[in-house]
C-alpha cells in the first residue's frame, strides 16, 4: 500500500430505522381497518380483512429483512440523515407540520378551501413563488376535488364556510 492510499476504514452501516417508519405506520393502519370495520356489513369486513392481511405481511416480510440485515452487521437501526439540520429536512418536517394542521382544521376550514390552502403554503414552502402557479395549481386541484367527490358523488366531505356561506347564500339548507 502506497502513503498516498488512505487505510481501509470500517464501511459505515446504513441507517435502517428511517425505514420502519412506513411500515409502523401500515401496521396501525391495517389495525385502524381492522376495527373500525367490525360493525360493518359483510362485503366490507371482507375487504378490510383483505387489505390489512396483504398489508401486514408486507410489513412482516420488510421487519425480517430489516431484522436479519442488522443482526448481520449489514445495517443499523439509526436514522441517519432523516434527523439531520438540512434544508430538505426542514422542508419535510414542514410540510408535515402543514398537513396536520390541515387535518385539524379540515372540519372548520372545509374540504375545498382547506386543499386549497394546503397547496399554496406547500408550493411555497418547496420554492414555488410564481403567483399564477400557486394559484392556479391550487385552485383548479381544489375545484376539481370539489366537483368530483362533492359536487357529483355527494361525499360527506367536511364542508366547511364557503360550502356553509354558498348554501346559505343560494337559500339551501
Amino acid at each position: 500500500m502506497s502513503e498516498l492510499e488512505p487505510e481501509s476504514a470500517p464501511a459505515a452501516r446504513p441507517a435502517l430505522g428511517g425505514d420502519l417508519i412506513i411500515p409502523v405506520l401500515a401496521c396501525g393502519l391495517a389495525a385502524y381497518y381492522f376495527g373500525s370495520t367490525v360493525e360493518l356489513v359483510w362485503e366490507a369486513k371482507a375487504t378490510g380483512i383483505f387489505v390489512g392481511v396483504i398489508l401486514v405481511a408486507l410489513c412482516v416480510a420488510q421487519f425480517f429483512r430489516m431484522g436479519r440485515q442488522v443482526a448481520t452487521g449489514a445495517g443499523s437501526l439509526g436514522l441517519g440523515d432523516l434527523v439531520a439540520r438540512t434544508e430538505f429536512n426542514k422542508q419535510r418536517f414542514g410540510l408535515l407540520a402543514l398537513v396536520a394542521l390541515f387535518v385539524v382544521t379540515l372540519p372548520w376550514v372545509g374540504t375545498t378551501l382547506g386543499l386549497f390552502l394546503l397547496l399554496v403554503a406547500g408550493m411555497w414552502l418547496l420554492g414555488v413563488r410564481s403567483v399564477r402557479a400557486l394559484i392556479g395549481v391550487a385552485a383548479v386541484t381544489a375545484a376539481t376535488v370539489h366537483l368530483l367527490l362533492i359536487t357529483l358523488l355527494n361525499s360527506r366531505l367536511p364542508q366547511g364556510v364557503l360550502q356553509t356561506l354558498q348554501a346559505a347564500l343560494s337559500g339551501g339548507a
